[in-house]
């Protein structure tokens, strides 16, 4: 590889383990949007290095982007489904808060009732 190619290479390499890196940061702050924008940005720099697609090193380093999507994308599954039974949660509290208050508010009625009759 000459100069050239070599710097624009590194420079391609360097910033997607920038990006990386971004990626389980925002993944363990959970902070979806930021996640979304990067994977789009890594993608545009995975366009970029595929004219280097014969190189083993570029192999390693889509072969370990692989690996760690494999990883995160188990975390979010794992996430997902906290989120989905704290939501179940949250709705049985609310019906629940919900039946409460109609029987607390119908006692009342009852008790005005009572007391005027």
């Amino acid at each position: 590889m000459n100069d050239k190619f070599s710097n624009s290479f590194n420079d391609l390499k360097e910033k997607l383990e920038k990006i990386e890196s971004k990626l389980d940061e925002y993944l363990n702050s959970n902070d979806f949007e930021n996640f979304s924008k990067s994977l789009e940005f890594r993608f545009s720099l995975l366009k970029e290095i595929e004219v280097y697609k014969e190189n083993p090193e570029t192999q390693n380093i889509v072969q370990d982007i692989l690996k760690k999507d494999l990883e995160r994308e188990k975390r979010i599954k794992e996430q997902f489904e906290k989120i989905k039974i704290q939501q179940l949660n949250l709705q049985k509290s609310k019906n629940a808060m919900k039946t409460g208050y109609l029987k607390v508010e119908e006692n009342m009625s009852r008790h005005k009732i009572n007391k005027s009759g």
